[in-house]
């Protein structure tokens, strides 16, 4: 017997489907080898008079059925925190939920300090603008002044030089346990030049900043060394120090016992209210 298990389920049973929710293809750019996966999830309610907010989410393989739900459950409850929007997810050609090659390629930001093979997040960031947000307005009416972005890891480090590199562009920005030791922690020297100087477009943005409380613990296992030099929560919590008092709202939330692939649906969570909420937040103050 193979332990492997079945890639089709049992004669006579059906793929599971999400309600209301569509996938298709794109290219980035010319190269063939760059292919995009876009999941797209729509509520039952019409759009805000202004069009439906979005929600976008880095490694869309892996996020997008658990934000979906999330946002299922919330308005579907009545909740008045999340209001009615689009969750897309940015996923990657392959069959698995992460392709760590591209992920690797383009969440990452070109500093200096980079290895090779990475820098892409200009580029990722250009597709997502010009590519995935006018296809996405085709389909339904979409507020751009209510865009938000959510990232994980790498994709967490994605969406911090998205927040500092482009402000304003996505009003809520969502870092999950954000990779801020890469390239010797360059997206830090980014937030301290950002807090001495706002720039007046990023006036009404909001960041929320999660982290698990195990991501930097010493666990026995080879890796352990490795989450002990990254200083996973240590430099979250710098992050959120060095925010505070920016023209920036600030939610920074350390979730105890959570590890940095545990983290993840706690993170989604708090994510999705806090991208769909028909409130914004005050300047400087917390998400």
């Amino acid at each position: 017997m193979s332990g492997a298990a079945p890639s089709e389920g049992p004669p006579g049973s059906e793929p599971v489907t999400l309600a209301r929710s569509a996938s298709w293809t794109m290219r980035a750019g010319e190269d063939p080898a760059r292919i995009h996966r876009i999941l797209l999830s729509w509520p039952e309610a019409p759009p805000p008079p202004g069009g439906y907010p979005v929600l976008l989410l880095a490694d869309g393989s892996a996020t997008f059925a658990t934000a979906a739900e999330i946002a299922r459950l919330r308005t579907g409850r009545g909740a008045k925190d999340v209001g009615a929007g689009l969750i897309v997810g940015l996923g990657h050609g392959g069959e698995g939920p992460y392709d760590r090659a591209a992920r690797a390629r383009d969440y990452t930001p070109s500093f200096p300090a980079a290895p090779a093979g990475a820098g892409g997040a200009d580029g990722f960031l250009d597709f997502v603008i010009g590519g995935v947000l006018p296809e996405l307005e085709r389909r339904f009416p979409i507020d751009r002044a209510r865009l938000g972005l959510f990232g994980h890891s790498y994709g967490g480090l994605l969406a911090l030089y998205a927040f500092f590199s482009r402000p304003g562009l996505f009003r809520r920005v969502a870092s999950a346990s954000p990779s801020l030791w890469f390239a010797e922690g360059a997206v830090l020297e980014m937030a301290r030049r950002f807090a001495a100087a706002p720039p007046p477009a990023a006036a009404g943005s909001a960041l929320l900043l999660t982290v698990g409380g195990l991501e930097e613990a010493d666990d026995g296992t080879p890796r352990g060394p490795v989450r002990v030099a990254r200083r996973m929560v240590g430099r979250a919590r710098d992050l959120a120090a060095i925010l505070r008092g920016a023209s920036v709202a600030v939610d920074f939330t350390e979730f105890p016992g959570e590890n940095h692939g545990s983290v993840l649906p706690a993170a989604l969570s708090r994510a999705v209210p806090f991208a769909l909420s028909p409130v914004l937040p005050e300047a400087g103050a917390p998400a």
